[in-house]
């Protein structure tokens, strides 16, 4: 495969500085570090959640924790996008101490029946979901008792983490529905704690750990946040989350510097018109590089720390910017930011409201070009 013109660049620096904000909040951290780190890179990420001694990471699939794992990362690993458990499952599970994530009747049979077929003695640490309110994973409340009695009646499985996932604790307006979730994630919570008092719970993710943190659990789940972004932008609550620092940027190669003149048209379907003269460029990434293909107007990249316009239709592996107003004018083979960097830098939230999209999207995406 061949890999794209355009860089990602990544400030570790600004992992750690984020990492540390969010700790201040004095709860113990299970950072998501999933879907390779949001683009980030988990291997990387995981070094650095051991050099701050943060003892929880949660991924998406066990391949992913075996990952994390035989990289050296020494705490504990939750599995958070959990298949049905198999005898193979359970085995590798255990071998790489990694604890998966139960939700459904039919996940609980399998892994009791799975246990069994291995015949340890040492039960295997699991966590479970409750759905208190997003319809998507997870017992509903009303099943806990049940949940618990199944538990307790299959030693080999033990709970030792209880999890849910709040719906909309980034909108303000809806706290009266995020209070009723912590309200059955509570019931939820004394259901299991009669059975199981050791057994930890977390709620909250980033939005709730910064603006609801004593309804959240034990432990909280930052997301966004710890890759330099603010779930609350835009709401009244934005500066609840302030003080994050964007970890990844994005450059890619000026390939081609030229005038535009009055009345010529550039790129597929002439979309873009010159109506006096123009100089023009041309960036080394297109949609083939997740850079989307029709973004709105108004849409950036910066040259020098100076924001300058995309015109015209975006290419499979080239996105022209007008370079007219530019004091100094660059140079075939000069990085152009397309994401971050110095200056009035675009960042990923801008990214997203061009896009029509959310930034978590943004850099799920462009992260899987190559790392500088």
């Amino acid at each position: 495969m061949t890999a794209s013109s355009c860089r990602v660049h990544l400030d570790w620096d600004n992992f750690r500085h984020n990492l540390r904000l969010l700790k201040s909040r004095g709860k113990t951290l299970l950072p998501i570090v999933k879907a390779d780190a949001y683009g980030h890179g988990v291997l990387r990420a995981s070094e650095e959640l051991t050099a701050l001694g943060i003892g929880w990471a949660a991924i998406g699939t066990l391949e992913e924790g075996c990952a994390v794992r035989d990289h050296g990362y020494n705490g504990r690993i939750v599995s958070l996008l959990c298949r049905t458990l198999s005898p193979a499952d359970v085995r590798l599970a255990r071998e790489k101490r990694i604890i998966p994530l139960i939700h459904s009747e039919q996940g609980l049979n399998a892994a009791a029946d799975a246990v069994r077929a291995e015949s340890s003695e040492t039960p295997l640490p699991v966590a479970v979901k409750v759905d208190t309110g997003m319809a998507r994973l997870g017992f509903r409340t009303e099943d806990m008792e049940r949940v618990a009695a199944f538990f307790a009646e299959n030693p080999g499985l033990y709970p030792v983490l209880m999890v849910s996932h709040l719906s909309v604790a980034d909108v303000p307006e809806e706290d009266a529905y995020t209070r009723m979730q912590a309200e059955r994630f509570a019931r939820a919570a004394e259901i299991m704690r009669r059975r199981f008092p050791s057994m930890l719970t977390s709620l909250g993710n980033t939005a709730g750990l910064m603006s609801h943190a004593d309804t959240m659990g034990d432990i909280c789940r930052p997301g966004l946040a710890v890759y330099g972004y603010n779930p609350l932008f835009g709401t009244s609550r934005e500066g609840d989350c302030e003080g994050m620092r964007p970890v990844m940027s994005v450059t890619a190669p000026l390939i081609s510097v030229h005038p535009l003149h009055k009345g010529e048209s550039l790129g597929y379907a002439r979309a873009y018109v010159a109506e006096s003269e123009r100089l023009v460029g041309w960036v080394a990434i297109g949609y083939a590089d997740a850079y989307r293909r029709n973004p709105a107007p108004g849409t950036c990249m910066c040259v020098n720390g100076v924001r300058v316009p995309v015109i015209g239709r975006v290419a499979m592996q080239m996105t022209c910017i007008d370079l007219t107003d530019l004091p100094e004018k660059p140079s075939i083979g000069d990085d152009v930011h397309v994401m971050g960097g110095p200056g009035h830098a675009v960042t990923a939230q801008d990214l997203a409201e061009w896009w029509g999209t959310i930034p978590y999207e943004v850099i799920c995406l462009l992260g899987k070009n190559t790392r500088a």
